[in-house]
């Protein structure tokens, strides 16, 4: 006949359990995770020193830093220049490769660019592109024309912010208009000077037209 366990050993046995509990609620109330906010809280003073740092370096990488959170955000100021005239909110390094791919990128309305000097490559969405020809690059900015209203436009690829110009075509116009204009006026008076001589080549900004 077996012998019985004595009244206080369920007791004894319970006692470990609470002391177990205990020790996982302190633990709980102790993790890293809940006391450290990680790159996130960093100092507002220094989050702007860094910020500096990077968009010295590249706009891009500016970009990508006030991306990382809300605080960091905060702390840059927005690199979207509405006038497109401030140098270090422009993009560095970065050549626009347009030749690589079999639709032209004013039809894909993307363009991947390459940096020349961490050898990046980065393929870039750009809906700006629609309707539009590209022209040109210049200061790491894209010129486009307006296929049916010649308007000219200026981008910055990674911020989006274009400026707008006047169409081309009316300006065209008035060139010719006064170039034909300046010409009637020289034949006329070369014209006068010597009657007898019917023609005379004039030299006119670099290029000749004969009268």
């Amino acid at each position: 006949m077996g012998r019985s366990a004595p009244p206080s050993a369920p007791a004894a046995a319970a006692a470990p359990a609470r002391g177990g509990r205990k020790r996982k609620r302190h633990l709980a109330t102790t993790s890293p995770a809940a006391q450290v906010g990680g790159w996130a809280s960093l100092p507002t003073d220094l989050t702007r020193l860094v910020a500096g740092r990077v968009l010295a370096g590249d706009v891009v990488d500016y970009i990508a830093f006030r991306a990382v959170c809300s605080g960091w955000r905060a702390c840059a100021p927005s690199p979207r220049d509405p006038t497109l005239r401030k140098h270090l909110l422009r993009p560095r390094a970065w050549v626009a490769l347009c030749d690589g791919d079999a639709a032209r990128p004013d039809d894909a309305c993307e363009i991947t660019f390459f940096h020349t000097r961490t050898a990046r490559s980065l393929r870039v969405r750009l809906p700006e592109l629609r309707c539009h020809r590209i022209v040109g690059f210049t200061d790491g900015l894209i010129i486009l024309l307006h296929k049916r209203t010649t308007a000219v436009r200026v981008l910055n690829p990674f911020t989006g912010v274009a400026v707008d110009l006047p169409p081309l075509a009316p300006v065209f116009h008035q060139v010719v208009k006064n170039r034909n204009s300046l010409l009637y006026m020289l034949h006329q008076r070369h014209v006068s000077d010597d009657p007898h001589c019917r023609h005379r080549l004039v030299p006119l900004h670099g290029w000749s037209a004969r009268l």
